[in-house]
C-alpha cells in the first residue's frame, strides 16, 4: 500500500492528526474515501477564469472548448512548477496550487517566489490571448487569490496526489473575486509574513506596492469583515516575466 511521505515526521511542517472518534480499526478501513495525514502551514493559491461560463456558451463546438481551458490551464501550471509550487487540482475554470517550501515562514526566498510567480503569470496575460486569437478562441481574463495559513493534508481513494483542505483554503477561494481582472489579492496570512520577514523593500523596488481594499461589499464575504485583504498594484511593468517567456 502507498505510504505518503507527509505521513513521515521528516516531512516539512508534520503534524499528526488526532481525528476525535476515530479508533485503529477505523483508520484502517479501506472503505474511507479520504484519509488525513497531518497539518502544515504553507502559502496556497487560486487563479480563476473572468466569466468563463459566459465566454464558454460563445465556442461553438466541444473540441474548441477544451482547447481554451487547456491554453490557460498548461501556461499557469507550467508557470507555477517554475516557482517551486505544487499543483493540486483544477475545478473548472480554476487552477490550485501550493508552494511546499514556504512551510518555512522565514524563508525570504520561498516567498519571493510567491509573488514572482503571481507576477509572471499576471504578465502573461497577453501571451495567453494572443495564442487563443491565432487559433480563433476569445480572449480571457483571470483573478489571482494568495493566502498563508494551516492547512490538513488528504488523500483520497480515487487520486494519487494530496489534497488540502480547511480556513486558508476556504479564505484564499472566498477573496479570489476581490481581485481586479487581471489583478493579485493577498489575506491578511499571507501579509503578515510578507511584513514580518521584510519583503515590502523587495516588491517596492520591483515596482509594485500593496494597498488595502477590505472584502468589499460582497454578501458572500460578509462574515470575514474583520480579515483584511490587500491588492497587489503595479506602478508600472515589471520584468519578472522575460526569464520565463524565454523558455517557452
Amino acid at each position: 500500500m502507498y505510504e505518503s511521505p507527509i505521513n513521515h515526521p521528516s516531512y516539512p511542517g508534520f503534524r499528526q492528526s488526532n481525528s476525535p472518534g476515530r479508533d485503529d480499526k477505523q483508520g484502517d478501513d479501506d472503505e474511507d474515501e479520504v484519509r488525513f495525514f497531518g497539518s502544515r502551514n504553507c502559502c496556497v493559491c487560486f487563479v480563476n477564469i473572468v466569466n468563463s461560463t459566459k465566454i464558454t456558451l460563445q465556442i461553438n463546438s466541444s473540441e474548441k472548448t477544451r482547447r481554451y481551458y487547456e491554453v490557460f490551464i498548461n501556461t499557469m501550471a507550467a508557470i507555477a512548477r517554475n516557482f517551486g509550487a505544487k499543483v493540486l487540482k483544477n475545478v473548472g475554470e480554476c487552477l490550485i496550487f501550493y508552494y511546499p517550501e514556504t512551510s518555512d515562514s522565514y524563508s525570504k526566498s520561498a516567498f519571493r517566489d510567491v509573488f514572482e510567480c503571481c507576477i509572471t503569470m499576471i504578465e502573461a496575460h497577453d501571451a495567453i490571448n494572443a495564442k487563443l486569437t491565432e487559433e480563433h478562441l476569445p480572449s480571457l481574463s483571470y483573478r489571482i487569490s494568495a493566502d498563508y495559513g494551516r492547512v490538513e493534508i488528504a488523500r483520497s481513494t480515487t487520486s494519487q496526489s494530496d489534497d488540502l483542505f480547511g480556513h486558508t483554503m476556504n479564505m484564499c477561494a472566498k477573496i479570489n473575486s476581490r481581485a481586479s481582472p487581471n489583478g493579485i489579492v493577498i489575506g491578511d496570512g499571507l501579509y503578515n509574513i510578507v511584513r514580518s520577514i521584510s519583503l515590502l523593500p523587495f516588491l517596492e523596488e520591483n515596482l509594485y506596492h500593496f494597498e488595502e481594499i477590505g472584502v468589499g461589499t460582497n454578501p458572500c464575504l460578509s462574515q470575514f469583515n474583520e480579515y483584511r485583504v490587500y491588492a497587489l498594484q503595479s506602478n508600472k511593468n515589471s520584468f519578472f516575466n522575460q526569464s520565463w517567456q524565454q523558455e517557452q
